[in-house]
């Protein structure tokens, strides 16, 4: 059958015959139906003329449903039984956000953000079941591309018919030490008075993570090579906590944003050291399948994402800045590099 041909049978039809084949009397199943007698005739009339079928047998005693009209009635029965399960369904999509949602961080972002998104989503909308894996960007643009994820936190951008990308966080990027691993003064808030020269960095034994196309050590990487310099990376480990931790016993130095060790600052186990000439900003976007149907409940846990990091910019010091703020100088990003091919 072609769809643009039009089907031979509508709702309100199935609606009619399955009335009749209930209550067994054009005159009950009119009753029930709230219309006149000779229109309930007339349009089961008119349906039996459209299918060349008999669908019911007239008699003394009422109506007797064919073979072909009671396959038609309970079919049709189900069919708006259904229909009625449909509607139900997208009226309360707008009402009631539930169901599960799954949500790619980085790891920096992934310290920062997924405890009190996690809370104030169990707490505030406990229907919504969150997920949260935590990857590095390539990772999860290939699981929001495979329907694995709903949503994505990146730290690349780049024309792509599959993805649409919204900045979300703009990070400055410290030098990370102990406080007795430096020399300088370091004040009251745990930030060095002092800075270091982008270039000084190359005398600095440097702990990063091992994955070389994106996220931290991605745009460190293209830092040194606008400066025509060489890090001194001495050893890497996929492991933000524990690089934290190797930093915090004065093993070594870190580059990250102030987000990722906002905690261990405050407690005065870690330092920030601002990065100067050039400042190292790194930006984080919200990334989604264009493709993907969007429900309420994806909605909800982006508009929580940004609620909680402007709550934390705000209430806690986070050093970051929303994209629309004017704080932001933009000469002093990186452009991104274009996308790889597995992306």
């Amino acid at each position: 059958m072609q769809h643009n041909q039009g089907y031979p049978i509508k709702f309100r039809q199935l609606l009619y015959l399955k009335a009749l084949a209930e209550h067994g009397s054009i005159s009950a199943a009119a009753s029930a139906l709230n219309m006149a007698q000779p229109s309930l005739s007339e349009t089961i009339a008119k349906l039996e003329k459209s299918l060349g079928v008999q669908l019911a047998v007239r008699g003394a005693r009422g109506i007797q449903m064919t073979e072909a009209g009671d396959m038609l009635a309970r079919g049709g029965a189900e069919i708006l039984e259904k229909l009625d399960e449909l509607v139900n369904q997208v009226q309360h999509c707008s009402l009631e956000p539930k169901g599960k949602v799954s949500v790619g961080i980085p790891p920096g972002l992934s310290l920062l953000l997924s405890v009190p998104l996690l809370e104030t989503i169990y707490a505030e909308y406990p229907d919504i079941r969150l997920s949260i894996s935590e990857a590095v960007t390539g990772d999860i643009l290939d699981w929001l591309d495979s329907d694995r994820l709903n949503l994505g936190l990146v730290y690349e951008a780049y024309d792509n018919a599959s993805f649409s990308f919204e900045p979300l966080l703009v990070e400055e990027l410290f030098l990370v030490t102990a406080p007795d691993n430096w020399e300088g003064e370091i004040g009251s808030d745990g930030v060095a008075l002092d800075s270091v020269s982008a270039r000084d960095l190359e005398r600095l034994p440097l702990i990063t993570t091992g994955y070389q196309a994106f996220g931290t050590r991605g745009l460190q990487g293209k830092v040194a090579r606008s400066l025509g310099i060489e890090l001194n990376v001495i050893a890497t480990l996929d492991s933000l906590p524990q690089i934290v931790e190797m930093v915090s016993r004065a093993s070594a130095y870190a580059i990250l944003p102030h987000g990722a060790v906002h905690r261990q600052v405050e407690q005065k186990r870690l330092a920030l050291v601002p990065i100067k000439d050039p400042v190292i900003r790194r930006t984080a976007y919200l990334a989604r399948k264009r493709t993907q149907a969007v429900p309420r409940a994806v909605d909800i846990v982006e508009e929580t994402v940004k609620v909680i990091l402007r709550e934390l910019i705000e209430k806690f010091g986070i050093e970051g800045t929303l994209p629309y703020s004017p704080e932001i100088a933009p000469a002093a990003e990186f452009p991104a590099e274009p996308a790889p091919d597995a992306a």
